[in-house]
């Protein structure tokens, strides 16, 4: 998932350098890094460290929850760690060049700003769904619609020609040609009830965001 914020969150704090959107496998979909450093072999590194420190946990036998941040400082650069979603993560790099040190307390004060900006936009993502999957419905009862007119003209056709001779041929092909389009207006029926159940979902979704 991408987010808006990896824009807002430099703008908002410019002693981060570098921000790291990757997934859990490793894979990188979003860096400020540029391709002048090996950015796969980035991601991998990054995911390891994660999956180093569960496995810390494992031998430690601690209850091995979802992480929810890692900071690593050193002297010059300190990284913070954040979990976005189910499978992705957000890495932060700050650069220290006015004091010795990026302490730790200076770290925690950001963490919060970080985590709004990045709250806002997981709740513009779900916005973003909920507009979709409305257009999606409009298109779907659009088509509907022409769907049962095209029924109810081969309705009125059949009635016209009742009395021609080969009307047991006519039947049959009306018959056909109705249970065709019959079966794709469930179909259309049944795709918008689902995308409607996705509204709900997604605004539940939106009144549990925090």
């Amino acid at each position: 998932m991408v987010f808006k914020s990896i824009e807002r969150i430099k703008v908002a704090l410019p002693e981060i350098t570098d921000i790291i959107m990757f997934y859990n496998n490793g894979i990188i979909f979003q860096t400020t890094f540029k391709q002048e450093i090996n950015i796969p072999k980035l991601g991998e590194h990054m995911a390891e460290s994660l999956n180093q420190l569960r496995k810390v946990y494992e031998i430690c036998n601690f209850e091995s929850k979802d992480y929810i941040k890692l900071i690593f400082e050193t002297e010059d650069i300190s990284v913070i760690i954040l979990k976005l979603g189910e499978d992705s993560n957000i890495a932060l790099f700050f650069k220290n060049e006015d004091s010795k040190e990026l302490k730790i307390r200076s770290i925690q004060r950001y963490l919060t700003k970080i985590e709004e900006l990045i709250d806002m936009d997981a709740k513009e993502l779900i916005l973003q769904d909920i507009i979709s999957e409305e257009n999606e419905i409009k298109e779907l009862k659009k088509t509907l619609d022409l769907k049962k007119k095209e029924l109810e003209n081969i309705k009125v056709d059949f009635e016209k020609n009742l009395n021609i001779e080969s009307k047991d041929d006519l039947k049959i092909s009306y018959d056909k040609a109705c249970e065709s389009l019959e079966k794709e207006c469930n179909h259309l029926d049944q795709e918008i009830t689902n995308r409607k159940k996705r509204i709900d979902i997604l605004k539940n979704k939106i009144e549990e965001q925090p």
